[in-house]
């Protein structure tokens, strides 16, 4: 376990309540419009991972957005905690002062993602990052476009496309590198399964995937297991994506994964 301690004497805070979704937003010079719009994008990211994948356990019932007022931080929007996100504002701002319409959406739908993918231990980490990353995607798709869906999904295509052949499999991967295979090449795993299953079995086996291990240490001897049982005659499919090195496996059956 880690402790993340975040203090300023100068915080402001925002409390969103809507549809049953509390929030608290800390900071200490952001802009109020990125501030409001971006309760609206929470709230709406919260109430769609509960409905596809039903309630996560958040401490409290509220989740708190904090602004850590240093220069740096990590990850697109930081990182996450039970409950929490930390992000940094410095790097918000510069962002904002380069990209007036900069957004953290996608990194802090990632990071929501994270209060029901966390049950990924050691190698079996990349189960956590793969699926939040995807659903990250997946808010952009419902919550934003699907035109702005197929580009992020596209960009996940160029950066795998550009690992080296012998870039290890999601089946090895370690843990704390490999981030393209762990993120990239895991969401458009998970895109393809989807592609294959449609969207009905993809988002209940998505459910049932989640309520079935959360809270179990987990990795890719389970998800191999239970995503082999969900696909029957096409159960090779998971085989390939989790055993190939490189980029996107190379056959007919991941045809729908270029597409």
């Amino acid at each position: 376990m880690d402790i993340l301690i975040l203090a300023s004497p100068n915080y402001k805070q925002k409390s969103v309540h809507e549809a049953g979704v509390n929030l608290e937003i800390y900071h200490t010079q952001m802009p109020e419009q990125f501030i409001k719009l971006e309760g609206t994008q929470i709230a709406g990211v919260l109430k769609l991972y509960s409905a596809d994948l039903g309630e996560a356990n958040i401490p409290g019932g509220t989740v708190k957005h904090v602004y850590s007022p240093k220069r740096k931080g990590q990850g697109k929007a930081g990182i996450s905690r039970p409950g929490l996100i930390a992000t940094s504002e410095g790097l918000t701002l510069e962002a904002l002062a380069q990209d007036p319409k900069f957004s953290l959406f996608q990194g802090i739908a990632h990071e929501i993602g994270h209060y029901w993918w966390n049950f990924g231990v050691e190698q079996g980490d990349w189960v956590n990052e793969a699926f939040a990353e995807y659903f990250s995607a997946i808010a952009v798709e419902k919550l934003s476009s699907k035109e702005e869906f197929r580009a992020v999904v596209a960009d996940y295509r160029k950066q795998v496309a550009a690992l080296p052949p012998d870039a290890p499999p999601l089946a090895t991967v370690p843990q704390w590198s490999g981030f393209v295979v762990r993120y990239y090449k895991g969401s458009l795993m998970l895109d393809n399964l989807r592609q294959i299953m449609g969207d009905e079995k993809f988002f209940q086996a998505s459910r049932e995937f989640y309520q079935s291990y959360t809270g179990k240490p987990t990795g890719t001897t389970e998800f191999r297991a239970f995503w082999k049982a969900k696909l029957g005659t096409q159960a090779n499919l998971v085989d390939a994506w989790l055993d190939s090195p490189g980029g996107v496996p190379a056959g007919k059956s991941m045809e729908a994964a270029a597409n």
